[in-house]
């Protein structure tokens, strides 16, 4: 029995060496994609949700929770490397998820209320940086007044991608909307005279609203899902 334990165990001692060289040599092609963009936004939330799932497909016997904790971190690294001073700006609330979704990678300053990430975002826009934020995934009045009014600022993604009862879920912020997943919630805003601004969730990745839009709306953001 002991000699098939410490068999076992050097098994697993060579697979943990190969998953390190594995990451190595994905963390080159990290460094090989940031050459080859030449500036262009490294954080691409679309292209990652599509990539969990794809996972999550090929192997349901391991769950998606898990794959996505351990994707996490190496997504996280590889997008640290590929901008450096990535930043957010973090709601107090949802502070647990920010250090969940970025992991050691996370660089960031924290705000008590939307209204004061909104001044955060618009002094640095001022300065010509390129930021982040994370709010509690939920569909405020405050939310959608910020993101009516700004043209800088939209919902790119909702964290964690499968729900995780630890984790509270958060919407990301971020200057442009994101790529398509294939499976995405579109969120609409709309200035109602009567109860002010709203935000309204529509099935399907569309950058340019719905064919029923009318009046004052505009498309806040699109999330994977």
């Amino acid at each position: 029995m002991t000699d098939n334990l410490d068999d076992l165990r050097h098994e697993i001692d060579t697979v943990d060496n190969r998953i390190l060289e594995l990451i190595a040599a994905r963390m080159d092609l990290s460094d090989r994609v940031t050459a080859a963009k030449a500036g262009k936004a490294a954080f691409r939330p679309g292209r990652e949700a599509a990539l969990m799932r794809r996972l999550a497909s090929q192997r349901p016997d391991i769950s998606g929770v898990i794959l996505l904790g351990i994707w996490r971190q190496i997504l996280a690294a590889s997008l640290s490397r590929q901008d450096a001073d990535l930043h957010f700006i973090v709601h107090s609330d949802v502070a647990p998820t920010a250090a969940w979704h970025m992991g050691s990678a996370l660089q960031a300053s924290y705000a008590d209320s939307i209204s004061d990430i909104a001044a955060q975002f618009a002094v640095q826009k001022a300065r010509g940086d390129t930021l982040y934020a994370l709010v509690p995934a939920d569909n405020m009045p405050a939310l959608a007044a910020w993101l009516y009014t700004d043209d800088a600022a939209f919902v790119i993604a909702r964290t964690p991608l499968f729900d995780m009862g630890a984790v509270p879920p958060a919407y990301i912020i971020g200057p442009a909307l994101p790529d398509a997943s294939g499976d995405d919630i579109t969120l609409i805003g709309v200035l109602n005279p009567d109860t002010g601004h709203m935000i309204n969730s529509v099935a399907g990745y569309h950058p340019d609203g719905v064919g029923d839009d009318a009046g004052d709306v505009r498309v806040l953001g699109i999330y994977a899902r």
